[in-house]
């Protein structure tokens, strides 16, 4: 799929339907990434009858827009997307556009992004839009306002911040989930909005307790596994041909045996020299994963090119089961987990800190 990625993996489809891509989550870094354009607007005319709607283009946040308004078809998307999303598209409510060159785009509006698709030999004057759906599942990138995502995107475009972390657990937005937020301009108690649009409230870290298991040696496990069939995250292992298995140095895919199509899981152990709060992070393209025990830390799937995403999580001194889950697709192969936590500086996690236990 990622061949035909140019933005956070829109497909153009000339019937577009519910696919793979729509199960998968781009995080809000890939979002940034990939967007040749990133662009404040405000939705300024909506039309009920047409099913169409213009959203007025106010500055660019990156790259440099080449519209002064963006036309939408609505009425063409798929399935009930179309009657869901008119009611949220309100005049004088604010939008995020993320488009690149080939006319691919998303739009963020009322806490959650539509796909848009368009015709790249059309005059930005006379272009108009069709949108296909709402990315269900890509409220778990990012569900504040509007007005809230602006903010985090001057941001981090500036280099003053870091993306926020995606969150796989919320819940994919359903038609009643849609009908259920309040639109914009309207008064919502942010503890009351419907599932998929609720921010979760971050917990106070408890510090976890070592594993410290006997007869640890240096090094980590690592299972190489390949497959045939595209994949568009991390797979079942269960369900792949192993094709070799041992100990390794590091987390690394110097041990692939191919180029495309082909996944490793390493497991062992993780030496953390003092008790604080540490945050791991995985580079990888396509996607990974990182698990503390059974906690998945680092949440960074899907078919993607490299991106780095993070998670914190508190640790007690000692050594704590690590897995990291990875696999790749197509094209380039990148896999990169680091740490960083007290009196420790951001580095790739190397061999000194890995053990693993022969039996293993």
């Amino acid at each position: 799929m990622k061949k035909t990625v140019a933005l956070a993996g829109l497909i153009l489809l000339s019937a577009p339907a519910v696919d793979a891509y729509i199960e998968a989550l781009y995080p809000l870094q890939q979002f940034i990434v990939e967007s040749e354009v990133i662009a404040e607007g405000v939705i300024d005319k909506v039309d009920a009858r047409t099913k169409t709607c213009l959203v007025k283009v106010k500055r660019s946040i990156k790259g440099k827009c080449a519209y002064e308004v963006i036309r939408i078809n609505v009425g063409g998307a798929q399935e009930w997307h179309a009657d869901a999303a008119m009611p949220h598209l309100v005049a004088g409510a604010p939008a995020v556009i993320f488009y690149n060159a080939e006319r691919r785009a998303e739009v963020y509006v009322n806490r959650f992004f539509i796909q848009l698709y368009g015709d790249p030999e059309a005059a930005p004057e006379k272009a108009w839009w069709n949108l296909t759906h709402i990315e269900i599942h890509c409220n778990r990138t990012y569900n504040g306002t509007a007005t809230d995502l602006i903010k985090v995107l001057n941001d981090v475009v500036a280099g003053k911040s870091k993306v926020p972390p995606p969150d796989p657990k919320l819940p994919e937005i359903t038609p009643e989930a849609v009908k259920a937020l309040p639109v914009w301009g309207k008064a919502a108690d942010s503890s009351k909005l419907p599932g998929p649009f609720a921010r979760r409230e971050k917990k106070t870290l408890t510090p976890r307790s070592p594993e410290n298991p006997a007869g640890l040696e240096k090094g980590i496990a690592y299972e190489y596994f390949e497959f045939d069939d595209d994949q568009e995250r991390v797979p079942d292992f269960e369900t792949l041909k192993k094709v070799d298995s041992g100990f390794a140095e590091r987390i690394d895919l110097s041990r692939k045996k191919r180029d495309v199509k082909f996944a490793f899981r390493f497991s062992g152990f993780l030496d953390v020299p003092k008790e604080g709060t540490y945050t791991l992070f995985s580079c990888s393209d396509d996607g990974s994963k990182v698990l503390i025990g059974k906690e998945e830390v680092v949440w960074a799937d899907g078919s993607h090119g490299a991106i780095e995403l993070s998670g914190d999580v508190a640790l007690k001194a000692g050594k704590h089961a690590i897995t990291v889950l990875y696999f790749q697709n197509g094209e380039e192969a990148v896999l990169d987990v680091s740490w960083e936590g007290p009196g420790l500086k951001k580095q790739r996690i190397g061999t000194e800190s890995l053990f693993h236990t022969r039996a293993k």
